[in-house]
């Protein structure tokens, strides 16, 4: 019986990318997966029985009415009460029971599990871990890019579970390192081969294929899961603004397996925190003004199609004016007036008695 491989950390922190790459190394991930979408074009890689399970899960154990985003498990309040997990037990036994009837090696991702490690860690006390994590200031700008109104109107709300799941997910991997792979999503892509070598040596995973490059090549697409620029204003204002963030990224870094590179530095200098509102200006002029160039694009080609379809007009009123036109549309009348033939009927030999 072959032990699972799980994956999670924060939403937006790669764990999709990290379970494709998985997947293409032999990892069963189940067999019912979430499809992809337009913010995920490549899949979620979630098998959906976990998925729901999870989903209807938190939310549970979130108090009703709660601010926040309970389908995350996340309340401003962090009042989910996970001490009323164990009422889901029998559920989660019948899940396991259902994948460990598979003799490869098997397991899920999904985000939520950050929040359920220790509950999952009770029913599979010899399980492994790969732990994503990624800079608050990215995942934040991923998530607003979703235009979701939940975090359109409260757009704390990415920082502030940023935060909540990284912290458990650092408290879960200094309560069992041997079992986990702590990685930052980034430096992962740098190097995709540290990973695999990590699972063989540290958790002694054996995976049905050997890794070779052009696996991670066709994964991997860097404008599904960019970063921010060292100068942009998003990270001077999370240093100001959220230095627990910070403090959290460097404590994750330092305890990881795979800790993110250092920045490159820029030729641009620090901005000052009063310059960091009109900087924020200044960048959000860049989508405004490739906005109005679409705008422009869409109009002159509007205008395009326009002199087109009234050059057609054109064509069909010359068209209608000439005799030709006239004459075919004589002869169809003549047709409407003209009674339509009545076909034979054929006759019927009488039987001879």
């Amino acid at each position: 019986m072959s032990l699972p491989l799980i994956i999670t950390g924060m939403h937006r922190s790669g764990t999709s990318l990290t379970a494709a790459f998985i997947q293409a190394l032999g990892v069963n991930l189940g067999d019912n997966l979430f499809r992809g979408d337009r913010f995920n074009a490549k899949g979620y890689f979630e098998d959906l029985d976990f998925l729901e399970f999870q989903r209807l899960m938190l939310q549970d154990c979130c108090p009703p009415g709660a601010a926040g985003w309970p389908d995350w498990g996340w309340t401003e309040d962090e009042t989910c009460d996970r001490a009323q997990f164990a009422a889901y037990t029998p559920k989660a036994q019948h899940l396991i029971a259902s994948r460990q009837q598979n003799p490869n090696l098997w397991g899920w991702k999904d985000p939520r599990t950050t929040l359920m490690l220790e509950f999952w860690h009770q029913l599979l006390p010899e399980a492994r871990y790969l732990l994503v994590y990624r800079e608050p200031w990215d995942v934040a700008d991923s998530i607003m890019r979703l235009h979701a109104p939940i975090f359109c109107q409260n757009p704390h709300y990415p920082v502030q579970a940023w935060h909540y799941y990284n912290r458990l997910l650092l408290e879960f991997y200094r309560q069992h390192p041997q079992q986990c792979i702590l990685f930052n999503v980034n430096a992962f892509i740098q190097e995709p081969k540290r990973l695999v070598e990590l699972l063989a040596t540290k958790l002694g995973v054996q995976l049905a294929s050997n890794w070779q490059p052009e696996q991670f090549a066709g994964i991997y697409e860097p404008n599904l899961l960019g970063s921010l620029p060292p100068n942009h204003p998003l990270l001077h204002l999370m240093k100001t603004t959220s230095p627990q963030c910070l403090t959290l990224l460097q404590e994750l870094d330092a305890a990881a397996d795979i800790p993110r590179t250092e920045m490159p530095e820029t030729s641009t200098p620090p901005v000052p925190p009063e310059g960091l509102p009109v900087m924020l200006h200044y960048q959000s002029l860049f989508p405004r003004e490739q906005l109005q160039a679409f705008a422009a694009q869409a109009a002159a080609e509007k205008q395009q199609l326009q002199a087109e379809i009234d050059s057609l007009h054109q064509e069909i009123a010359t068209i209608k004016t000439s005799k030709y036109w006239r004459l075919a549309q004589a002869v169809s009348q003549i047709k409407q007036i003209l009674p339509s033939p009545t076909p034979a009927v054929p006759q019927l030999k009488e039987n001879s008695q």
